[in-house]
């Protein structure tokens, strides 16, 4: 299965990966980095559609072995699951991270992004919750058309509340790294165990 750790810039996804790397799953669990396959010069939302579908297929190529994939990156839930083979996924969880926009601009500034900047990684933050607690919320902003062929059919019927819909947000403001990762790891052992079918309705 595939397991999407997400959410926009600040919310502490790295930070979070490098403890689950050295979880001990009991099963074979690859942690990796959305950002590991190399982000290009303007990477844009054509870029990151390819990129998810990759990540996909690798899920997939893991599933064939007997493992599973924790993909941590700003991958929203709309995309994942409009990517071209993630209905071939025998289950897919989410869990969200999310900061409030003060504590995402401290963050961001603590590690050196341009302050022009700022202010695009706080309104996409702003977003990126409202579109894990809500299919309906602003879907144009990653309905896009591409090359690749995302089947947004999948969920473009979904409304708020919807059980197909259900990714655990955890809000990051006033927890540790070690805190986080905990919780982290508590959701990614619970959807393993459970083992999720796919969020997909076809």
């Amino acid at each position: 299965m595939l397991l999407s750790l997400t959410g926009a810039s600040g919310s502490g996804k790295s930070t979070v990966l490098e403890r689950l790397r050295a979880v001990r799953w009991g099963r074979p669990v690859e942690c990796v980095e959305f950002d590991s396959i190399g982000v290009p010069s303007g990477a844009d939302t054509a870029w990151r559609h390819g990129a998810i579908e990759s990540w996909v297929q690798r899920a997939l190529v893991a599933q064939d072995a007997g493992a599973d994939l924790l993909l941590c990156g700003q991958v929203p839930i709309g995309e994942l699951l409009a990517a071209p083979s993630a209905d071939r996924l025998d289950g897919i969880a989410v869990c969200v991270l999310h900061c409030s926009p003060a504590v995402r601009e401290a963050r961001l500034r603590g590690r050196g992004d341009p302050e022009e900047a700022l202010i695009h990684h706080v309104r996409f933050g702003e977003w990126f919750r409202g579109h894990a607690l809500d299919p309906r919320h602003l879907p144009e902003v990653i309905r896009v058309e591409t090359s690749v062929p995302m089947r947004w059919d999948r969920w473009d019927d979904w409304s708020m509340g919807d059980p197909r819909w259900a990714p655990r947000i955890i809000h990051t403001d006033g927890l540790t790294v070690g805190e986080t990762a905990d919780i982290v790891q508590a959701w990614a052992r619970a959807a393993l165990a459970r083992r999720p079918s796919p969020l997909i309705g076809t």
